[in-house]
C-alpha cells in the first residue's frame, strides 16, 4: 500500500486521483474583510484591503481554468469577514451559478433579512453555514452581546425561505459542555449540525490555553455520536449530524485500509484569501502563492502540498499511526501549536 502511495508522489499530474476524495474540488474563497463582529476565537485578523470586483472575477476565472486542467467538478464556499457585507457577493454568486457550481456561504447569520434570503435562492445558493457557539450567554461571550439572538433570527428567516442551514460550532473549553444544548436550540431551523476544534491563530492566539485536552476531545466525540437527533426542522426536513473532523476515523476504528480519508488538505480543496493569497486550508496560514500572479494549476504542484499529501512524512505519533492514511490528524492545529504542519495532532486521543 505504501509503495503505491510513493509511486503517486512521483507523478507530474497536478492532482492525485485517489480513493476517498473523488467528489467536487472545493474552493474556500474569502471575498471580504468586513465583519460586524469581533469574535475572540476568530483565526482571521482582518488587515487586508477590500478586493475590487475585477480581482474577484479573476479568481473565479483562474479556478475555472484549474478545474478544466484537472478534469474535476468544483464547488465553492464563500467566506469573509462576513460575506453578506460585501457589495460584490451577489455578482459573484450569479457568475458562479453560470458555471454550475454548488455554492454555500459561511456567515455569522446576524445580518440576514427576508430580502437577502430570497436573493440567495435566485442566485442559486441553497446552503448557508451559520456559527453558533453555545447558549445565548456563551455565544454572546465569544461573539458579542446580542449576537446569539440575531444569529438565531437570521437562521429562522433562512429556514422560512427554504435555504438550508448548517450550524457550525467551534469547540474549546469555553463552550464544549454546551454542545447538546446548542444542538437543541438550533435543530428547529437547520438541516445539519457540525463542529470543529479551535485553532489558535489570528485573534484566537490568546485562547491557546482554551484548547481541549485529548480526554475532553474524546468525551465530546462520544457525546456527539450518542446523540440521537431523530427529529425534523420546522419545514419537515430531517436534521442530521456531520462528522467532519479527521479524528473520527480513529474514534470509530473500523476503516478500509485501501481508502484514503481524513482531511482533504492537499487533495481536494484550496483556500484563496481576499488579496489572492492561496493557502492549503483556511486555518493553515502557509502561503502557496497568489492567484493574481500564478495559475492555480501551477500552485497545486507546490512542494508544500506534496509534503502534505505524503503522510509518511508526518512526525510524532502520527508518523507511526496505522490510521495515518485514513486520518492524518489536523495539520492546522499541528502547525498552530508547533510551527510545523507535519507534526503530530496534539489533540489526538488514540
Amino acid at each position: 500500500m505504501q509503495r503505491l502511495w510513493r509511486r503517486w508522489w512521483r507523478l507530474d499530474s497536478p492532482v492525485l486521483k485517489v480513493w476517498g476524495f473523488d467528489g467536487p474540488f472545493y474552493l474556500q474563497w474569502h471575498i471580504t474583510e468586513h465583519c460586524n463582529l469581533n469574535c475572540i476565537h476568530c483565526y482571521r485578523e482582518g488587515n487586508a484591503a477590500e478586493p475590487e470586483i475585477s480581482a474577484l472575477m479573476g479568481v473565479l476565472k483562474n479556478f475555472n481554468r484549474f478545474l478544466k486542467s484537472i478534469h474535476k467538478r468544483g464547488r465553492i464556499q464563500i467566506s469573509g469577514g462576513e460575506p453578506f457585507l460585501s457589495e460584490h457577493l451577489f455578482s459573484i454568486l450569479m457568475e458562479a451559478k453560470k458555471s454550475g457550481y454548488p455554492i454555500r456561504v459561511l456567515s455569522n447569520g446576524t445580518v440576514m433579512s427576508k430580502d437577502l434570503a430570497k436573493r440567495l435562492n435566485e442566485s442559486g445558493c441553497r446552503i448557508v453555514q451559520v456559527s453558533f457557539e453555545g447558549s445565548e450567554e456563551i455565544h454572546d461571550k465569544i461573539r458579542g452581546i446580542g449576537s446569539f439572538k440575531k444569529a438565531l433570527d437570521g437562521t429562522k428567516i433562512l429556514c422560512e425561505e427554504n435555504v438550508e442551514v448548517t450550524a457550525m460550532m467551534t469547540v474549546s473549553d469555553i463552550n464544549y459542555k454546551a454542545l447538546t444544548e446548542t444542538i437543541k436550540l438550533t435543530t428547529p431551523y437547520i438541516r445539519r449540525f457540525a463542529f470543529s476544534r479551535l485553532v489558535p491563530w489570528g485573534r484566537a492566539l490568546t485562547l491557546a490555553d482554551s484548547m481541549l485536552t485529548t480526554k475532553q476531545v474524546k468525551s465530546l466525540f462520544r457525546e456527539f455520536h450518542k446523540l440521537n437527533l431523530n427529529t425534523e426542522n420546522q419545514k419537515g426536513a430531517e436534521v442530521s449530524k456531520t462528522y467532519r473532523d479527521p479524528l473520527w476515523q480513529g474514534f470509530f476504528g473500523k476503516v478500509n485500509p485501501l481508502l484514503l480519508g481524513g482531511c482533504s488538505i492537499g487533495y481536494n480543496g484550496i483556500c484563496v484569501d481576499t488579496d489572492g493569497t492561496v493557502y492549503p486550508c483556511r486555518r493553515l496560514p502557509v502561503s502557496l502563492g497568489n492567484v493574481h500572479d500564478t495559475d492555480l494549476t501551477e500552485i497545486w504542484k507546490s512542494e508544500i502540498l506534496r509534503e502534505l499529501r505524503n503522510r509518511d512524512l508526518l512526525k510524532g505519533k502520527c508518523r507511526g499511526c496505522k490510521l495515518r492514511w485514513q486520518c492524518g490528524g489536523c495539520r492546522a492545529i499541528a502547525y498552530a501549536k508547533t510551527g510545523d504542519y507535519l507534526s503530530e495532532d496534539p489533540q489526538c486521543f488514540n
